[in-house]
């Protein structure tokens, strides 16, 4: 860029997965470095007695932090990224004052679930990765950590790598902005991960996404997920602070992900159900539930959510679903999908082997430093696309079928 010249990021366009930021350059006249707007740290983050809160529009939300983390060694820009994904969809102008500085450190963060995609993902990075689970607390409701800190418990004992905890309640910001509890967007799984960067020295930050919501868009149509919006929101924003994503699964389906998962030992241990309070068992009543024991071949038991997420048009997550009834389409009842849900008997004859190989493509997005190691430890388990299943991959789309 040339003199007078800075790289800023503005509002460019909206879609299902909300507005998004992208770089756009702007000349501008020469100015006093004083001058320039800055993010205002302690105007929203305190910290005390080891807990950070976060402060917005009348809400607080905290953070339960590791000891010796120290407020006043953490870059600014990192709070302000954080800020920034925990409510993007309702405050856009949080990086209207974006200048990051910060530089990267010498490791990866994981944003660790101890769901299969994620346990999948930390097969295939260094060793050197710091795992990082958010504790949802003091939040009322059906989830329960119960499986998630007994596979924690395990994988410590064998592996002697601790999974880090961070209680926090910021799930509360998206209910009182009148919607269900949950992450106000899609890195807000991550802020975590963001608040720590410099105490663990991150130079990236991972996630399990895994194909079904990278090339597959909500896993029922293909999409360039190297050009999506996705990417191209989130992909310069975090560079810009040291912290490129790092999605090692990102051209993995689920299937592919079991696999990885279980042939580290980690079956019946990795659990992406989160309801059961039985240490080993899922609650066998949610989507997740269902998924899981069709894809192995279970039985599975019919519910409500079942039902109603089935009669959903498009299916939700429709590759590896369809995929996995295909393996089993019968209740423990006897109750047969095809015949329960006729609509969906077109798709159970389609050809989803394409699922079973990974996308090369995926390897292009991980950090120059982790790409060779990923793609080497991921040959392990699986094999890329031939060209006939990417032709798979790139027809593959019920969005006409679906309206």
């Amino acid at each position: 860029m040339g003199k007078g010249e800075k790289k800023i990021y503005s509002m460019v366009g909206s879609g299902n997965d909300g507005s998004y930021l992208a770089p756009t350059s702007e000349l501008i006249e020469e100015i006093e470095p004083e001058s320039i707007a800055i993010y205002d740290v302690e105007s929203f983050w305190k910290f005390a007695s080891g807990v950070l809160t976060f402060s917005w529009r009348g809400s607080e939300v905290f953070f339960e932090m590791p000891q010796n983390w120290k407020f006043e060694e953490t870059h600014a820009d990192l709070f302000q990224l954080a800020h920034h994904v925990l409510v993007e969809p309702w405050d856009k102008t949080v990086l209207e004052t974006w200048n990051p500085t910060r530089k990267a450190g010498w490791r990866p963060g994981l944003a660790f679930s101890g769901g299969i995609d994620s346990t999948a993902a930390l097969a295939l990075m260094p060793n050197s990765t710091v795992l990082l689970y958010h504790e949802r607390a003091e939040i009322p409701g059906q989830l329960d950590h119960t499986n998630a800190i007994r596979f924690f418990d395990e994988y410590e004992k064998k592996e002697s790598r601790s999974v880090i905890r961070i209680r926090s309640n910021h799930e509360i910001l998206r209910q009182e902005q009148g919607k269900s509890v949950g992450f106000s967007t899609d890195y807000a799984c991550a802020v975590q991960c963001i608040i720590l960067a410099d105490h663990f020295g991150f130079d990236s930050i991972a996630t399990g996404m895994p194909l079904e919501n990278s090339y597959l868009f909500h896993g029922y149509r293909y999409r360039d997920f190297n050009k999506s919006r996705f990417w191209k929101t989130y992909s310069p924003i975090f560079e810009s602070v040291g912290l490129p994503l790092y999605q090692p699964v990102a051209g993995c389906s689920e299937i592919i992900n079991m696999n990885i998962s279980n042939q580290q030992g980690w079956s019946g241990w990795a659990q992406s159900c989160l309801r059961s309070s039985k240490e080993g068992i899922g609650c066998g009543k949610c989507w997740k539930c269902f998924r899981k024991n069709t894809l192995m071949g279970l039985p599975f038991s019919m519910s409500n959510e079942i039902n109603v997420f089935l009669s959903k048009k498009p299916l939700k997550q429709a590759a590896s679903t369809l995929y996995s009834i295909q393996q089993n389409g019968m209740s423990s009842k006897g109750i047969i999908i095809a015949k329960e849900f006729p609509h969906l008997k077109p798709f159970l004859a389609l050809d989803l082997s394409f699922l079973q190989y990974y996308h090369r493509p995926a390897m292009e997005l991980i950090p120059d430093k982790y790409r060779k190691f990923t793609e080497d430890k991921l040959s392990q388990f699986a094999l890329p696309m031939t060209v006939s299943n990417t032709v798979q991959l790139k027809k593959f789309d019920l969005y006409l079928e679906s309206d």
